[in-house]
């Protein structure tokens, strides 16, 4: 008994001090980190950077985080941050969120608010810390714009998971449900009749980028999409349905050529959102009517479009009709 006794004893003595080792070394590392973001002329600050959880975790929280990166003009902001992990499973963490932050780009200024936002990440169990899978819970979320758009949903799931480590890619997915979309935008289409909420948003993708999601990739630079697999973005919203599907090649310039399939009931209504929000100008609205009408038409079914989306030379296309100039599928 007096055995057994000494070695619970050693190696509750033992495991202590790996924990108080382990935990202060986390610490060390991770003010290191705000210290050498700093040096490369970042704005990195934080109040205060804990690691507590004995004895079974390190849960460390950055308190009044600041981090803005000068290359991007990205900013980020948030009275606390924590990662949490158990002790011995130190490559599979919980991300916690606080109820509200701001995110900043050049162009615009974001508030975001949550009752609860977390995320299950899982690092493949190397020094660079590459990225394997996630998966994240938001309830109660909501983003405003300065610019004066927003977007509010009670609940949404966003996961992802490494693919291959040759072409760095990754599938996606994301759903929500009864997703509010800005008070104005809700105004602008008063008279179509549509509900104040999208029933659902659903999107199921596969990306390759041209780097892999590591600690490089927040320290140096952000990975870029060369390829996307659209297996299936769908939307729906009252009487409206949109389908979509297709692949599409990213040059390193962020400029997109391929083909997405498009599926589009009640796709008049669909049209007037699009001039609505801007997506599309409202002096080619009349055109693009016309012309869709003849291709609905050639299917037998004059409100149910299905049509390519084409990316072409920086240009798109919308079965026979231009649209406009592609966007850039840059991450900043």
């Amino acid at each position: 008994m007096r055995r057994l006794l000494v070695l619970v004893l050693v190696a509750a003595t033992l495991w202590a001090g790996y924990w108080f080792i382990g935990a202060r070394g986390a610490e060390t590392a991770l003010k290191s980190w705000l210290s050498d973001r700093q040096a490369d002329g970042w704005v990195a600050h934080s109040t205060d950077v804990s690691v507590q959880g004995f004895p079974s975790r390190f849960d460390a929280t950055f308190t009044d985080i600041e981090l803005a990166d000068p290359d991007t003009g990205l900013a980020w902001s948030a009275p606390f941050f924590q990662i949490l992990a158990l002790s011995y499973k130190p490559n599979h963490v919980i991300a916690v969120w606080p109820h509200d932050q701001t995110l900043a780009t050049p162009q615009e200024k974001l508030t975001i608010h949550s009752d609860e936002m977390q995320a299950s990440v899982v690092f493949r169990p190397k020094t660079d810390l590459e990225l394997d899978r996630t998966a994240f819970s938001l309830d109660g979320f909501s983003i405003a714009s300065d610019q004066g758009w927003s977007v509010s949903f009670p609940n949404a799931r966003l996961a992802t998971r490494a693919l291959s480590q040759q072409t760095h890619s990754h599938e996606i997915g994301f759903e929500a449900t009864q997703v509010h979309p800005s008070p104005d935008l809700v105004a602008k289409l008063g008279q179509t009749g549509l509900p104040e909420v999208f029933d659902a948003l659903r999107l199921d993708a596969e990306v390759g980028f041209d780097a892999p999601w590591n600690r490089f990739a927040i320290e140096d630079r952000r990975p870029q999409p060369r390829q996307i697999k659209l297996r299936m973005l769908r939307a729906e919203w009252g009487k409206l349905e949109l389908q979509a599907a297709g692949t599409l090649q990213v040059d390193d310039f962020g400029v997109p050529t391929g083909d997405i399939s498009v599926r589009a009931t009640n796709w008049r209504e669909i049209l007037a959102i699009a001039v609505a929000t801007g997506a599309v100008p409202a002096d080619l609205q009349s055109t693009l009517e016309q012309g869709l009408a003849v291709v609905a038409g050639l299917s037998g079914n004059s409100e149910t479009l299905d049509v390519p989306l084409s990316f072409r030379r920086g240009r798109i296309q919308l079965g026979p009709v231009p649209i406009g100039p592609a966007p850039r599928l840059v991450i900043r």
